[in-house]
Protein backbone atom coordinates (compact mmCIF):
# COMPACT_ATOMS: atom_id res chain seq x y z
CA UNK A 1 0.00 0.00 0.00
CA UNK A 2 2.39 2.45 1.31
CA UNK A 3 4.31 2.19 -2.96
CA UNK A 4 1.13 3.91 -3.56
CA UNK A 5 2.12 5.84 -6.78
CA UNK A 6 2.91 3.16 -9.02
CA UNK A 7 0.67 3.59 -11.62
CA UNK A 8 0.34 1.46 -15.11
CA UNK A 9 0.21 2.05 -18.62
CA UNK A 10 -3.19 1.96 -20.14
CA UNK A 11 -3.52 -2.01 -20.77
CA UNK A 12 -6.49 -4.42 -20.39
CA UNK A 13 -7.10 -7.80 -19.72
CA UNK A 14 -9.89 -9.91 -19.53
CA UNK A 15 -11.27 -13.54 -19.12
CA UNK A 16 -14.15 -14.79 -19.77
CA UNK A 17 -14.94 -18.27 -18.59
CA UNK A 18 -18.21 -19.22 -18.66
CA UNK A 19 -21.29 -18.68 -20.97
CA UNK A 20 -22.27 -14.27 -20.64
CA UNK A 21 -25.96 -13.61 -19.96
CA UNK A 22 -26.61 -10.61 -21.69
CA UNK A 23 -26.96 -6.97 -20.09
CA UNK A 24 -30.34 -4.68 -20.64
CA UNK A 25 -30.81 -2.35 -22.43
CA UNK A 26 -30.46 0.25 -19.58
CA UNK A 27 -27.42 1.90 -18.75
CA UNK A 28 -25.66 0.39 -15.52
CA UNK A 29 -23.74 2.59 -13.25
CA UNK A 30 -20.00 2.32 -13.64
CA UNK A 31 -19.70 -0.27 -10.80
CA UNK A 32 -22.53 -2.33 -11.59
CA UNK A 33 -21.27 -2.82 -14.91
CA UNK A 34 -17.79 -4.19 -13.88
CA UNK A 35 -18.90 -6.28 -10.96
CA UNK A 36 -21.75 -8.12 -13.81
CA UNK A 37 -18.84 -8.18 -16.05
CA UNK A 38 -17.07 -9.89 -13.57
CA UNK A 39 -19.66 -12.45 -12.55
CA UNK A 40 -20.51 -12.95 -15.75
CA UNK A 41 -16.98 -14.47 -16.07
CA UNK A 42 -17.48 -16.67 -13.09
CA UNK A 43 -14.08 -15.20 -11.56
CA UNK A 44 -13.85 -14.72 -7.54
CA UNK A 45 -13.97 -11.55 -6.01
CA UNK A 46 -10.78 -10.45 -4.60
CA UNK A 47 -11.10 -6.50 -4.06
CA UNK A 48 -12.56 -3.19 -5.54
CA UNK A 49 -10.44 -0.43 -5.85
CA UNK A 50 -11.89 3.36 -6.16
CA UNK A 51 -9.50 6.29 -6.97
CA UNK A 52 -10.74 10.05 -6.47
CA UNK A 53 -8.26 12.75 -7.24
CA UNK A 54 -6.86 15.77 -8.73
CA UNK A 55 -5.61 19.54 -8.06
CA UNK A 56 -6.92 21.60 -5.60
CA UNK A 57 -4.95 24.23 -5.10
CA UNK A 58 -3.20 26.10 -7.91
CA UNK A 59 -0.04 27.15 -5.14
CA UNK A 60 2.44 25.77 -3.21
CA UNK A 61 1.27 25.20 0.55
CA UNK A 62 3.08 24.31 3.25
CA UNK A 63 3.57 21.49 6.30
CA UNK A 64 1.06 23.03 8.49
CA UNK A 65 -1.80 23.46 5.81
CA UNK A 66 -0.89 20.60 3.74
CA UNK A 67 -1.55 18.64 7.50
CA UNK A 68 -4.94 20.66 8.16
CA UNK A 69 -5.99 19.25 5.07
CA UNK A 70 -5.13 15.97 5.39
CA UNK A 71 -6.62 15.61 8.81
CA UNK A 72 -9.93 17.29 7.85
CA UNK A 73 -10.39 14.79 5.01
CA UNK A 74 -9.21 11.68 7.25
CA UNK A 75 -12.17 12.89 10.45
CA UNK A 76 -14.70 13.97 6.87
CA UNK A 77 -13.91 9.93 6.31
CA UNK A 78 -13.85 8.66 10.02
CA UNK A 79 -10.88 7.21 9.76
CA UNK A 80 -10.26 5.06 13.15
CA UNK A 81 -6.78 6.18 14.92
CA UNK A 82 -7.45 4.30 17.88
CA UNK A 83 -9.16 0.89 18.94
CA UNK A 84 -9.47 -1.63 17.04
CA UNK A 85 -8.28 0.30 13.81
CA UNK A 86 -5.36 1.50 15.68
CA UNK A 87 -2.85 -1.12 14.09
CA UNK A 88 -3.89 0.18 10.83
CA UNK A 89 -3.16 3.59 10.95
CA UNK A 90 -0.28 5.15 9.52
CA UNK A 91 0.76 8.78 7.97
CA UNK A 92 4.19 9.88 6.87
CA UNK A 93 5.26 13.65 5.68
CA UNK A 94 8.24 13.90 3.00
CA UNK A 95 9.89 17.32 2.87
CA UNK A 96 12.40 18.49 -0.02
CA UNK A 97 13.50 21.46 -2.25
CA UNK A 98 9.84 23.16 -3.54
CA UNK A 99 7.85 19.83 -2.42
CA UNK A 100 6.05 18.30 0.00
CA UNK A 101 3.48 15.42 0.30
CA UNK A 102 1.72 13.94 3.44
CA UNK A 103 0.16 10.57 3.06
CA UNK A 104 -2.20 9.11 5.60
CA UNK A 105 -3.85 5.50 5.57
CA UNK A 106 -6.47 3.83 7.58
CA UNK A 107 -9.49 1.44 7.99
CA UNK A 108 -12.72 3.90 7.80
CA UNK A 109 -15.83 2.94 9.44
CA UNK A 110 -17.25 0.57 6.54
CA UNK A 111 -13.64 -0.94 6.28
CA UNK A 112 -12.58 0.09 3.45
CA UNK A 113 -8.58 0.80 3.37
CA UNK A 114 -8.33 4.54 2.64
CA UNK A 115 -5.21 6.41 1.35
CA UNK A 116 -5.14 10.08 1.26
CA UNK A 117 -2.01 11.45 -0.60
CA UNK A 118 -1.70 15.03 -1.07
CA UNK A 119 1.18 16.62 -2.61
CA UNK A 120 2.34 20.28 -2.91
CA UNK A 121 5.22 21.45 -5.35
CA UNK A 122 6.60 25.00 -6.70
CA UNK A 123 7.97 25.94 -9.61
CA UNK A 124 10.98 28.14 -7.88
CA UNK A 125 12.19 29.53 -11.73
CA UNK A 126 8.85 30.59 -12.42
CA UNK A 127 6.94 31.13 -9.28
CA UNK A 128 4.15 28.67 -10.26
CA UNK A 129 2.99 26.04 -8.29
CA UNK A 130 0.32 23.31 -7.62
CA UNK A 131 -1.27 21.29 -5.11
CA UNK A 132 -3.15 17.39 -5.54
CA UNK A 133 -5.34 15.25 -4.16
CA UNK A 134 -5.81 11.86 -4.57
CA UNK A 135 -8.10 9.43 -2.04
CA UNK A 136 -7.59 5.56 -2.54
CA UNK A 137 -10.61 3.01 -1.53
CA UNK A 138 -9.86 -0.74 -1.28
CA UNK A 139 -12.23 -3.07 -0.15
CA UNK A 140 -11.91 -7.04 -0.07
CA UNK A 141 -15.52 -7.00 0.44
CA UNK A 142 -18.35 -5.42 -1.75
CA UNK A 143 -18.28 -1.89 -0.64
CA UNK A 144 -20.46 -0.52 1.31
CA UNK A 145 -22.02 2.75 1.18
CA UNK A 146 -19.35 4.39 -1.70
CA UNK A 147 -21.85 6.50 -3.06
CA UNK A 148 -22.61 8.24 -0.50
CA UNK A 149 -18.49 8.58 0.29
CA UNK A 150 -17.82 9.67 -2.95
CA UNK A 151 -20.34 12.14 -2.67
CA UNK A 152 -18.66 13.42 0.77
CA UNK A 153 -15.26 13.57 -1.64
CA UNK A 154 -16.85 15.44 -4.53
CA UNK A 155 -18.45 18.04 -2.29
CA UNK A 156 -14.55 18.63 -0.29
CA UNK A 157 -13.24 19.52 -4.46
CA UNK A 158 -16.04 21.31 -4.52
CA UNK A 159 -15.25 23.58 -2.05
CA UNK A 160 -11.77 24.63 -3.95
CA UNK A 161 -13.85 25.15 -7.46
CA UNK A 162 -12.01 21.87 -8.57
CA UNK A 163 -13.54 18.76 -10.50
CA UNK A 164 -12.51 15.43 -9.18
CA UNK A 165 -11.43 12.61 -11.31
CA UNK A 166 -12.93 8.74 -10.72
CA UNK A 167 -11.67 5.39 -11.36
CA UNK A 168 -12.82 2.04 -10.41
CA UNK A 169 -11.01 -1.33 -10.40
CA UNK A 170 -12.41 -4.44 -9.57
CA UNK A 171 -10.24 -7.22 -9.15
CA UNK A 172 -11.21 -11.26 -9.68
CA UNK A 173 -9.42 -14.39 -9.72
CA UNK A 174 -9.28 -18.07 -11.23
CA UNK A 175 -7.56 -21.22 -10.16
CA UNK A 176 -5.23 -22.10 -12.24
CA UNK A 177 -3.99 -21.01 -15.28
CA UNK A 178 -6.72 -20.30 -18.05
CA UNK A 179 -6.60 -20.16 -21.63
CA UNK A 180 -5.64 -17.55 -23.66
CA UNK A 181 -7.10 -18.01 -26.76
CA UNK A 182 -10.46 -19.01 -25.17
CA UNK A 183 -10.89 -15.74 -23.14
CA UNK A 184 -10.08 -13.54 -25.83
CA UNK A 185 -13.10 -14.86 -27.70
CA UNK A 186 -15.24 -14.27 -24.91
CA UNK A 187 -13.89 -10.73 -23.91
CA UNK A 188 -15.07 -9.89 -28.03
CA UNK A 189 -18.09 -11.37 -26.87
CA UNK A 190 -18.94 -9.55 -23.90
CA UNK A 191 -18.00 -5.97 -25.74
CA UNK A 192 -20.25 -6.88 -28.27
CA UNK A 193 -22.79 -7.38 -25.61
CA UNK A 194 -22.24 -4.43 -23.81
CA UNK A 195 -22.07 -2.06 -27.49
CA UNK A 196 -18.73 -1.77 -26.99
CA UNK A 197 -15.58 -2.06 -29.63
CA UNK A 198 -11.72 -2.78 -28.81
CA UNK A 199 -9.70 0.15 -29.56
CA UNK A 200 -6.07 -1.55 -28.78
CA UNK A 201 -4.97 -4.50 -27.69
CA UNK A 202 -1.44 -6.00 -26.16
CA UNK A 203 -1.09 -9.85 -25.96
CA UNK A 204 2.22 -11.45 -24.58
CA UNK A 205 3.00 -14.52 -22.58
CA UNK A 206 0.62 -14.74 -19.96
CA UNK A 207 -0.94 -11.20 -20.33
CA UNK A 208 -4.02 -10.25 -22.26
CA UNK A 209 -5.35 -6.66 -22.29
CA UNK A 210 -8.12 -4.88 -24.35
CA UNK A 211 -8.98 -1.14 -24.24
CA UNK A 212 -12.52 -1.16 -25.06
CA UNK A 213 -15.37 1.43 -25.72
CA UNK A 214 -18.53 1.17 -24.87
CA UNK A 215 -21.41 3.95 -24.84
CA UNK A 216 -22.58 2.37 -21.06
CA UNK A 217 -19.84 4.22 -19.54
CA UNK A 218 -20.46 8.15 -19.35
CA UNK A 219 -16.72 9.21 -18.84
CA UNK A 220 -14.30 8.66 -21.31
CA UNK A 221 -10.46 9.37 -21.95
CA UNK A 222 -8.28 9.21 -25.50
CA UNK A 223 -5.97 6.77 -26.47
CA UNK A 224 -3.90 8.19 -29.09
CA UNK A 225 -7.01 10.05 -30.95
CA UNK A 226 -9.44 7.43 -29.93
CA UNK A 227 -11.95 7.21 -27.14
CA UNK A 228 -11.57 4.45 -24.30
CA UNK A 229 -13.60 3.94 -20.88
CA UNK A 230 -13.33 0.11 -20.16
CA UNK A 231 -9.81 -1.56 -18.90
CA UNK A 232 -9.66 -5.52 -19.25
CA UNK A 233 -6.75 -6.87 -17.92
CA UNK A 234 -5.87 -10.91 -17.12
CA UNK A 235 -2.60 -11.98 -16.04
CA UNK A 236 -1.60 -15.79 -14.62
CA UNK A 237 0.51 -15.53 -11.34
CA UNK A 238 3.00 -18.20 -11.19
CA UNK A 239 3.31 -17.87 -7.55
CA UNK A 240 -0.10 -18.40 -6.29
CA UNK A 241 -0.99 -20.56 -9.38
CA UNK A 242 -4.20 -18.34 -10.21
CA UNK A 243 -5.24 -16.19 -13.55
CA UNK A 244 -5.86 -12.70 -11.64
CA UNK A 245 -8.78 -10.34 -13.86
CA UNK A 246 -8.47 -6.38 -13.72
CA UNK A 247 -11.62 -4.87 -14.89
CA UNK A 248 -11.51 -0.92 -14.94
CA UNK A 249 -12.72 2.69 -16.12
CA UNK A 250 -12.07 4.43 -17.46
CA UNK A 251 -8.36 3.38 -16.97
CA UNK A 252 -7.07 0.59 -14.96
CA UNK A 253 -4.44 3.07 -12.73
CA UNK A 254 -3.28 0.23 -10.40
CA UNK A 255 -0.47 -2.18 -11.09
CA UNK A 256 -0.99 -5.48 -12.00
Amino acid sequence: MKNYGKFIIIGIILILLIPIFGFGEDEYEERELLMGILETTGANFEEGDICLGGTILDRFIGTLEIKDIGYSIRDMLNIGTDGSHKNYYWEDLIEDDGFIQFTVQGLDGYNNFVTITLSSYKDVEYGSGETTLFINFINREKFDKINDIILEVEKFFDEYNKPVTITTCIIGSFDDKVDAKRNEEKILEVTELIEGYVVEEYKEDDILSFSIFTPYIEEYVFTGNKKMNLNIAVRFSEYDNKTYIWIGTPIITIGY
